[in-house]
């Protein structure tokens, strides 16, 4: 929306985004005309939103229309030919020497960082569930600081004019990560991008399973990833066991780029080999070997799952859906699962917070064992297996 308004697409008509009018952040602003232009999500109550559009007219002189999310996203062509309209028959209110209208008050400037944190703070409260840490970071990254710094040493400076476009872009349901190119998985900070997924804290579990794991045995020599996105998990567990190795495959060479970046960035990448490799076409395992720690993340979403939209939005479907069940890819899995480890070898995968009970009958038709251990939140995520001649699962697991 943004780009087409600014491209002088309605007639030469000039626009302000994220303008502050009062007490009110608006989505645009046309001085010229004294209209403002709101794109509402599903949130919006139309009661509240009429009410203080009347407001803004009746006390400052605005007048306000309103789009839907909906329409921006499918109907675009319109939805600036009904503006034009509105425009070109809106008179120039505050050009007029001898207008009848109040003038506006002066748009206000932002002052410091913290002034802008807080008010970019209230704008993101109705699409994230931390909007506070959103702003913060997003914040820190135009100030090209870390977030603790900031905190501590920048929150009265100027903020920068780079963070308006930052806030936008999050306000769009752009994940966060995604816009800074980074985040912070087991104290490892991780580039990232649209190819991969942006690493949750939910996968930790899998990193503590691990550790729980081989507390009293000997530490794993070879690591395998598969599906490994940004690296997360290897690179984690190659952080935990440096004398170990890994091995790290994915369908996707954006990933494995992301991923090697990653390991290069922390100084791992000689004790890593990236392949490209599908687990969904014969042949993949071909020359691996065996592994002492098997980790997987892979897709378990449901197809007609209903996500958050900086999820379903932004992030690579081939990552997150699996089938009507998003059982697909362990059924692929599992059956190989015990030719991949090693005598006392455990695979540790990833799964949803409702697929325990299917994935335990799952795995004992493939004549395993399986433990599962909880997230922080206290939900199922982390599904630990062996083959049954190893002699069963770790004994913090917890075997079902």
């Amino acid at each position: 929306m943004w780009n087409c308004l600014r491209g002088s697409r309605l007639d030469g008509h000039k626009f302000r985004r994220q303008a502050i009018i009062g007490d009110r952040i608006v989505d645009f602003l046309c001085p010229s005309k004294g209209l403002i232009v709101e794109i509402d999500g599903d949130t919006h109550d139309p009661a509240t939103d009429a009410a203080a559009d009347r407001d803004m007219l009746a006390e400052l002189g605005f007048k306000t229309v309103r789009y839907s999310n909906l329409d921006v996203m499918q109907n675009m062509e319109g939805l600036l030919e009904d503006l034009r309209r509105i425009l070109n028959t809106t008179p120039d209110r505050w050009a007029r020497e001898q207008s009848t209208t109040p003038r506006p008050p002066p748009l206000k400037r932002r002052g410091s960082a913290g002034e802008a944190v807080r008010t970019a703070t209230d704008l993101l409260a109705t699409i994230s569930d931390s909007p506070r840490l959103d702003a913060e970071l997003l914040m820190a990254h135009a100030l090209g600081v870390s977030r603790s710094d900031m905190l501590l040493r920048a929150m009265r400076d100027p903020a920068p004019d780079s963070f308006d476009a930052l806030v936008a872009r999050r306000a769009g349901h752009e994940p966060v990560a995604y816009i800074t190119g980074s985040t912070e998985f087991y104290g490892l900070e991780l580039q990232v991008s649209p190819s991969v997924l942006i690493p949750r804290g939910d996968s930790e579990a899998l990193i503590d399973a691990a550790c729980e794991h081989f507390v009293d045995r000997a530490p794993p020599q070879r690591i395998l990833d598969l599906g490994t996105g940004s690296g997360a998990l290897l690179l984690a567990a190659l952080s935990l066991w440096p004398q170990a190795e890994g091995v790290a495959i994915d369908a996707s060479m954006s990933a494995l780029r992301q991923a090697h970046c990653n390991a290069t960035k922390l100084g791992m990448a000689e004790r890593c080999t990236f392949l490209r490799r599908s687990w969904r076409t014969g042949g993949w395992q071909r020359d691996l070997g065996r592994f002492d720690l098997v980790l997987c993340n892979p897709p378990y979403v449901e197809d007609d799952a209903t996500l958050d939209p900086q999820v379903r939005e932004f992030e690579p479907s081939s990552a997150l859906f699996a089938g009507p069940e998003g059982l697909d890819d362990y059924e692929i899995l599992l059956p190989q699962t015990g030719d991949l480890l090693s005598e006392d070898g455990i695979a540790i995968f990833e799964i949803g917070a409702t697929q325990q009970n299917v994935l335990a009958d799952l795995v004992t038709k493939h004549e395993l064992e399986s433990a599962f251990r909880n997230d922080l939140a206290g939900l199922p995520r982390a599904m630990i297996i062996l083959a049954k001649k190893h002699g069963g699962v770790g004994k913090a697991a917890g075997r079902r």
